[in-house]
């Protein structure tokens, strides 16, 4: 029956991107061993060339017996329709039992940070930060679509739908007051400084005080914060969705099987991640001491590529002014509260996860209230 399954990796900028090839090279090899098969390679999805603008969401073709990472989708469109993409069978050949969705996610702190540093690194791993045309307060006002012809609007109706309480003060997640003031935040900074009125991104970067350079890094890359908020909000709305179907017509009984994965979890605890990645995809099916045996494994490699100085794409434990900077951020006027909301909504869906209480309530007019955890 693992073959009667399509397989999603979703992963976002510094949450996940290279680990989600990494793991499903684990999943590959290891339904070779016990099954004597690998999966299929889904088809390629680019979210945002993919973007369909009538639904709001990037088109999706998931055929059970395949394995398909998405990158950043564009998750939009109400969630009946956010159902259907993935749980409809576009090969009538094969039975499709539903589908098993690995989230990789991050606590948007440690998220910023790991953007900020990454983008710091000279050579930069993306070239784009020394191109003069560049311009990171751009990415906040970017299109999506075939021809680039749909305005992507960051602002998304669930986060500003969802409202979450803090130290007894409830918010929505976002508005559009907390997205002008980013935009107008980037933009007194980029190329408004002696020095830096002709420079590059990484210019500014390298140029300007870690408390504005993290700022303007989050800035460019707040798409990729927006849109892992918004896909917990749907992914969570999808599952009870498919949840009660099952109980309305079990004879029709589908799968959507969620496993949040936080990117956190991995760095701090890499073999614990990995046997529950694996026991997810497998239960009973593999091993104890296979399970076991694979999860020492990849600590053991994980290990090996976090002390190399050169590997690029771990920044965790290779800065000393994370944590300093992680404070100041959270006080910080314009992302403070933006990604402590996110946070909040991150832990609490977690926490949900781990047990079996909703923590997401539908109330009247469409918004969704965060519910203070006990």
């Amino acid at each position: 029956n693992f073959f009667k399954y399509a397989y999603v990796f979703v992963t976002y900028h510094k949450s996940g991107h290279v680990l989600s090839r990494h793991l499903v090279n684990y999943l590959q090899k290891n339904l070779a061993f016990h099954f004597g098969s690998r999966l299929a390679k889904g088809e390629r999805v680019v979210p945002r060339r993919n973007f369909n603008a009538y639904t709001k969401c990037t088109n999706l073709s998931l055929k059970p017996g395949t394995v398909t990472i998405l990158d950043a989708p564009q998750f939009h469109c109400k969630v009946d329709e956010l159902r259907h993409l993935f749980m409809n069978n576009p090969d009538p050949t094969h039975k499709k039992f539903g589908v098993k969705i690995i989230h990789l996610v991050r606590n948007p702190f440690s998220m910023a940070m790991s953007n900020y540093h990454y983008h710091l690194l000279d050579p930069a791993p993306e070239p784009f930060v020394y191109d003069p045309e560049v311009n990171p307060c751009e990415s906040l006002n970017g299109s999506i679509g075939p021809g680039n012809d749909v305005k992507a609007d960051l602002v998304t109706q669930k986060l500003t739908n969802t409202q979450v309480e803090i130290a007894g003060e409830t918010k929505p997640i976002m508005t559009r007051e907390d997205f002008t003031n980013i935009v107008q935040d980037c933009y007194s900074m980029w190329r408004t400084r002696p020095g830096l009125t002709d420079g590059t991104y990484f210019d500014h970067l390298s140029a300007l005080d870690p408390r504005e350079g993290v700022r303007m890094a989050t800035a460019d890359k707040f798409i990729h914060f927006t849109l892992l908020a918004n896909d917990l909000i749907m992914f969570d709305r999808v599952e009870r969705k498919v949840r009660q179907r099952n109980v309305d017509h079990p004879g029709k009984h589908n799968d959507f099987d969620l496993l949040t994965m936080p990117l956190d979890d991995w760095i701090e605890r890499p073999d614990q991640s990995m046997y529950d990645f694996l026991d997810f995809i497998f239960h009973n099916h593999m091993p104890e001491n296979r399970k076991r045996a694979q999860a020492a494994l990849h600590k053991k490699e994980y290990l090996a590529k976090a002390s190399h100085p050169d590997d690029v794409h771990i920044t965790s434990g290779k800065h000393s002014d994370t944590d300093e900077l992680i404070q100041l951020l959270r006080g910080d006027a314009v992302f403070g509260g933006i990604l402590a909301r996110m946070e909040v909504l991150l832990e609490s869906l977690l926490h949900q996860h781990a047990g079996s209480e909703n923590i997401l309530d539908d109330a009247a007019e469409g918004v969704i209230k965060l519910r203070p955890l006990l």
